[in-house]
C-alpha cells in the first residue's frame, strides 16, 4: 500500500547534541542533531532546499537544485556506524567526499531517519522511495555510482516534506523485525 509520504510531525525529542559546524563556502544553515548511536545501519537523510542553485558533483557533473526537500539514502556499516557517517555530512570537511556532501553545501538537513538493523537496506529502502508517490529521481546515479552498471539513484526530491510515520508503516509492513527512528535537526542558536 502506498501512500503520499508528506507531512508534518512534531513529536518531544531530547535535548540536541551538536555535530557540525558551518561548511567552508556553504550556504545551509548549521544545525545540531541529537545524539546518534554508533551502531552499523541504513540511514535517509532528509535536507532542505529553499532556493535554487546550480551545483557541481563531483564526476556526475552540475545541476540545478531546485527547492523541495531531498532524501538521501546511505548506510554506515564501517567504524564509527550511524554517528560517524552522518557526523562525517554534516562537519566541515575541505573537500566533499561523497555526493551527499556536496548537496549539503547548499541544503540544510532537517532530519535523519534510520534503522540499527544488521542488514544493509541501502538499496531496498531506495526502492522503496523510487515507488513512492510524491518522490521523484533528481539526478541519475547520485550516491549509487559505484554501481557501474547501474543507472539508479539514492537521491530522492519532493515538493512537501516526507512523511516519517508513513515511511515507518512501509517499513514496517515490506521489512520484518526492522524498527525505524527519526531524529529531527534543529538550528544553531546565533550565539553559539
Amino acid at each position: 500500500m502506498n501512500r503520499v509520504l508528506s507531512e508534518s510531525d512534531s513529536s518531544s525529542m531530547p535535548a540536541p547534541i551538536c555535530l557540525n559546524k558551518p561548511k567552508a563556502n556553504s550556504e545551509a544553515q548549521p544545525v545540531c542533531l541529537m545524539d546518534l548511536p554508533e551502531d552499523k545501519g541504513t540511514y535517509i537523510l532528509i535536507a532542505h532546499m529553499v532556493q535554487m542553485k546550480r551545483l557541481e558533483i563531483g564526476s556526475l557533473g552540475e545541476f540545478d537544485i531546485i527547492p523541495g526537500f531531498y532524501a538521501y539514502v546511505g548506510s554506515a556499516f564501517g567504524s564509527g556506524g550511524l554517528r560517524a557517517r552522518i557526523g562525517h555530512h554534516l562537519e566541515s570537511t575541505a573537500e566533499p567526499h561523497w555526493h551527499i556532501d556536496y548537496l549539503l553545501q547548499v541544503a540544510t538537513p532537517v532530519e535523519v531517519w534510520f534503522t540499527m538493523a544488521d542488514r544493509n537496506l541501502e538499496h531496498r529502502w531506495a526502492e522503496l522511495l523510487e515507488e513512492a508517490p510524491g518522490f521523484r529521481v533528481p539526478i541519475l546515479r547520485f550516491g549509487s555510482s559505484d554501481y557501474h552498471r547501474s543507472r539508479t539513484s539514492h537521491l530522492f526530491y519532493s515538493k512537501r516534506r516526507p512523511s516519517f510515520r508513513c515511511f515507518q508503516q512501509q517499513v514496517m509492513e515490506r521489512f520484518e523485525g526492522v524498527e525505524v527512528e527519526q531524529q529531527k535537526t534543529l538550528p544553531v542558536a546565533e550565539n553559539q
